[in-house]
């Protein structure tokens, strides 16, 4: 029904449910008619009212109907976004991760080949909310996933799993690769500042990498861990920077 309305136009829908109200209308009317033998007077009455009525009603209640059945479907369009979405930053919230995850997984087996993990923490953040406010920090969480998507394929997935911490999954690459690209990101976002409200913020990430290798069991739980631990090295070794796990 969506892909009818979406074709035809609520206005397309209604007119055409109202000629074929009328059409019943009139075929109903005629045939009971003829068989009830009544008088040419009521005859020319009933037929007329077989017209006006639905032509009047229909209009109304398809109208009605086509724009309920819309607003119904944009509901559910919004809830299923906001059960795949992170409702700030747009990309994938925890669950829908591990969901897309799976598709990537069996890509993978099947085509037995290398897959990175990186675990992404923006460094003192929590400064850029306490000096300039929640909504500046939301601002600086939306931007950064917007030189995420800009930068990152799109068979790519972004993730936000926590606050102000990502994950990263880049299919068919090799850790090599994936330091590669992800440290172009890492550059762009220390070596452009953002100005938000007014305000010049200076922003830096830190990325810890895991690599599942080809012909290895993908275990997306290990990877994780792995990546997490990586990220702690990165922490520790002064922010702002990519350490693979070992």
């Amino acid at each position: 029904m969506r892909r009818i309305i979406t074709n035809n136009g609520q206005i397309g829908v209604t007119l055409a449910v109202t000629i074929v109200s009328i059409l019943l209308s009139v075929i109903i009317t005629f045939s009971i008619l003829t068989l009830a033998g009544v008088g040419a007077e009521l005859y020319r009455i009933s037929l007329i009212i077989s017209v006006v009525a639905p032509a009047t009603i229909a209009p109304l209640v398809t109208w009605y109907l086509v724009k309920l059945l819309v607003k119904v479907h944009d509901l559910e369009q919004q809830q299923r976004r906001l059960a795949t979405y992170d409702g700030l930053t747009g990309a994938l919230n925890r669950r829908a991760f591990f969901e897309s995850f799976e598709t990537i997984k069996q890509q993978i087996e099947k085509e037995q080949t290398d897959l990175t993990l990186a675990y992404m923490d923006l460094d003192d953040f929590k400064p850029i909310n306490d000096l300039y406010g929640h909504v500046v920090g939301d601002k600086v969480l939306k931007s950064f996933v917007a030189t995420l998507r800009n930068e990152l394929r799109s068979s790519d997935l972004i993730a936000r799993v926590g606050g102000e911490e990502f994950v990263i999954v880049l299919p068919n690459t090799d850790i090599n690769n994936a330091q590669t690209i992800l440290d172009r990101i890492r550059s762009k976002v220390a070596d452009d500042p953002l100005t938000i409200e007014g305000h010049c913020i200076n922003l830096s990430v830190s990325i810890g990498l895991s690599q599942n290798k080809k012909h290895h069991s993908l275990i997306i739980d290990q990877l994780i861990q792995e990546a997490d631990k990586a990220l702690y090295k990165a922490k520790e070794a002064g922010k702002n920077c990519i350490v693979q796990y070992a």
